[in-house]
């Protein structure tokens, strides 16, 4: 009973140091995403459970209240005026730069006959409450905060972005890279960084959940009507 109690303790001593704990977080969920691969029907739902779970793990072990974890604060309408200036901000680019890069000149003839998929609104829906909101739960509620405890030094202070924010969008780029094994996939690393400074501005996930689901969509809608981007 004794070493029980001793191996209790040293555990959640490991826990308390908000280093150590966001590298064990991210290794585990890693690996848990690389087993994944081996049950292909449910690895989505794994990755889901997996991403939940460890914060609200970590907020048990701690105690404090889960809900700390960006699920707290939520001020709809500051959090729908930055998702809409970051959605009119990124996105027409977004799509300029794409069509630019995958057919040169000819870029106004394609891209102004973009079609919608018959599923979009299960795959917006999807994307949002299962996807967006698992990963921003993960990494921008529980994740980004233990960064910025040790990296916080303000690169651009207008917009809120920090050393915390990129190390986070680092560590989310390498984690689709590693569980993906695609250039591509490494490439989220771009998007997570808007995804963390709606963190930032509007200190919950709520606009990160949303843009983060539509961007997969419209990243879905792109590759059906133009193929693979890379």
């Amino acid at each position: 009973m004794h070493y029980i109690q001793m191996i209790k303790s040293k555990f959640i001593s490991f826990f308390d140091l908000s280093s150590k704990e966001a590298f064990f977080s991210y290794i585990l969920s890693i690996v848990i995403f690389s087993l994944a691969k081996l049950t292909p029907t449910i690895r989505p739902y794994i990755i889901l459970i997996t991403l939940v779970y460890i914060p609200m793990f970590s907020a048990k072990i701690n105690h404090i209240d889960y809900l700390k974890y960006g699920l707290l604060n939520i001020d709809i309408k500051k959090s729908s005026y930055y998702l809409l200036i970051w959605i009119i901000t990124i996105f027409p680019a977004y799509f300029i730069l794409i069509f630019v890069f995958k057919f040169g000149s000819d870029f106004k003839e394609h891209l102004f006959t973009i079609k919608l998929p018959k599923d979009i609104l299960y795959y917006l829906a999807y994307n949002i409450i299962v996807v967006g909101f698992s990963e921003e739960f993960f990494y921008r509620g529980y994740l980004q905060p233990l960064i910025q405890k040790r990296f916080n030094f303000q690169i651009i202070p207008k917009i809120k972005l920090d050393t915390g924010i990129i190390i986070t969008s680092l560590i989310f780029g390498l984690g689709h890279f590693l569980t993906y094994f695609t250039v591509f996939s490494a490439l989220t690393f771009l998007p997570s960084i808007v995804f963390g400074i709606l963190r930032n501005q509007t200190n919950n996930i709520l606009a990160s959940v949303l843009f983060h689901g539509i961007s997969n969509a419209v990243l879905y809608v792109i590759i059906l009507n133009i193929g693979n981007i890379l």
